[in-house]
């Protein structure tokens, strides 16, 4: 048998770190961590460990720390402890506040529900979500639920900061109601359509007055802060590009402001209500607690991280005026008319089909929202990840793009986005790319891998699902150099880095 003279300094550090947990893991459990194939310890040694016969000098180290450690071994065995302490020569854990960053994309089939968390020692937390819905089999979508909540209960986090919803459809609302009612969220961050765009969006869809999800589209606000055990915050609403907007603007003063309120996570500049919001209900809310984010805008948390969304208005329902003046009686009509909704939506998708001569063409927005550190030198070491990726070792390209169902097209599509990305080199540093709308032909164009040049190019789709067979075959060849991941029914992706 191995002695203990065998075990680093750092591995005691995080076993006493192991012992310190609630509740706490069996000796037997804890030994696993640090066997080898040519280490065989002694059953004994944790016990030892624990009741200071041995290396009573030695600090514990710290619970983010062994929750970090504990979570990549998952994924990569016989892992050096040494990485997960700031200090790993001496007998003291990190005291300098290390910034750990969990991403994690969860198998949920034909559909897109992604998490990210920063975790720093001895300082703030902060989580977020981008989308949660599937058209594969909804256990799926249960489990993935279920996963990521136990995840934050054991990053000690307890409700969920920044929750972003990307667009519209009926299966990314039902998956996202879900995600309301089962924990606290301080901030929801939503496209703005105005309620025409979106009754257009559900005629498009097929939905009845009669479905639950289409609430929503009449009042999205009242609609999710009307779902059962919701506990909202604020909801902030992106408002549509304009030509005439100028590049976003550098990372915001990441201090928090002493006059802000002390439980909202994030800052942000806001803006007026559009014109076409003046008929919203939850306008006359006094409690909706809705901001418009200001044109360009960043959403910044204090200290280390922001995030940039991005709006493409060329993505939105095609409302002509003619169109718009002959509905308007309609919009209203099923705004402040609950018990004539059926009759009233029947009228206007006649209307829709008249003056789109019988076209009901989709059209797919989707919100992008870039996610990286404020610090644009920041380097994250990466510790590991469930599937093989491009990312190894130390990095500062390990930002986000989440593109949600959009698309970036040839041409001017593709132009509109670098000119909200390029600027201040986020687009630089957005090394873990979400490959638009599950990897559709339709929402990409040739070259399109070589322009991003990604270090994960992550497909998030169920290539056997008969009715889409995403990610087609183009798409797939022209991101192959890039380190493509598939998450479907089974297999997700979980990153984890310090920086």
């Amino acid at each position: 048998m191995a002695s203990a003279k065998t075990l680093s300094i750092a591995e005691i550090a995080i076993i006493k770190g192991m012992l310190n947990l609630n509740p706490q893991p069996t000796n037997q459990a804890i030994l696993a961590y640090f066997t080898r194939p040519d280490r065989d310890l002694n059953h004994r040694l944790i016990a030892q460990i624990r009741d200071g016969y041995l290396h009573a000098a030695v600090s514990a180290a710290s619970e983010t720390a062994v929750q970090t450690y504990m979570r990549v071994s998952r994924y990569r065995p016989y892992l050096d402890a040494a990485a997960f302490l700031s200090h790993p020569r001496g007998a003291t854990p990190a005291q300098n506040g290390a910034r750990y960053l969990h991403l994690d994309w969860w198998p949920v089939g034909q559909g897109l529900f992604s998490t990210g968390a920063i975790v720093t020692e001895n300082g703030p937390r902060f989580n977020w979500t981008y989308d949660c819905g599937t058209t594969s089999a909804d256990r799926l979508l249960t489990d993935a639920i279920t996963n990521a909540h136990q995840q934050r209960s054991l990053l000690g986090l307890s409700a969920i900061d920044l929750a972003v919803l990307s667009h519209f459809d009926k299966d990314h609302i039902s998956g996202f109601s879900r995600l309301v009612r089962s924990s606290p969220i301080r901030v929801i961050l939503l496209p703005y359509l105005s309620p025409l765009q979106r009754l257009v969006l559900a005629i498009q869809q097929g939905l009845s007055a009669d479905d639950a999800e289409f609430g929503f589209y009449v009042d999205p606000v009242g609609y999710l802060r009307g779902l059962d055990g919701s506990d909202i915050g604020e909801i902030i609403l992106v408002l549509p590009s304009d030509p005439d907007d100028g590049p976003p603007p550098p990372p915001m003063d990441p201090r928090p402001d002493p006059e802000g309120p002390e439980e909202l996570p994030v800052k942000y500049e806001d803006d007026e209500p559009p014109e076409d919001a003046e008929g919203e209900l939850f306008e006359t809310q006094a409690n909706a607690r809705v901001r418009y984010l200001k044109r360009g805008g960043t959403i910044s948390v204090p200290f280390f991280w922001e995030f940039l969304p991005y709006n493409d208005a060329s993505m939105l329902p095609k409302i002509t005026k003619t169109f718009k003046s002959r509905a308007s009686k309609l919009v209203q009509d099923l705004l402040k008319l609950p018990s004539t909704r059926g009759r009233t939506l029947v009228k206007l998708k006649a209307l829709y089909e008249r003056v789109f001569r019988g076209s009901v063409d989709r059209n797919i927005i989707s919100l992008f929202v870039y996610s990286g550190p404020v610090d644009q030198a920041a380097t994250l070491r990466w510790l590991g990840s469930s599937q093989p990726v491009g990312l190894f070792g130390g990095s500062t390209r390990f930002a986000q793009m989440y593109t949600g169902d959009g698309s970036i097209g040839a041409g001017k599509q593709v132009l509109d986005f670098e000119k909200r990305y390029r600027p201040n080199g986020r687009l630089d540093r957005a090394g873990i790319l979400q490959v638009m709308h599950h990897g559709a032909e339709g929402n990409w164009h040739a070259g399109l891998a070589s322009l991003l040049n990604p270090e994960a190019s992550i497909f998030s789709s169920d290539p056997n699902h008969k009715g889409y067979g995403h990610p087609h075959a183009a798409v797939l060849r022209d991101f192959w150099p890039f380190h493509p991941v598939q998450v479907d029914e089974k297999a997700g992706l979980h990153l984890l880095g310090v920086f």
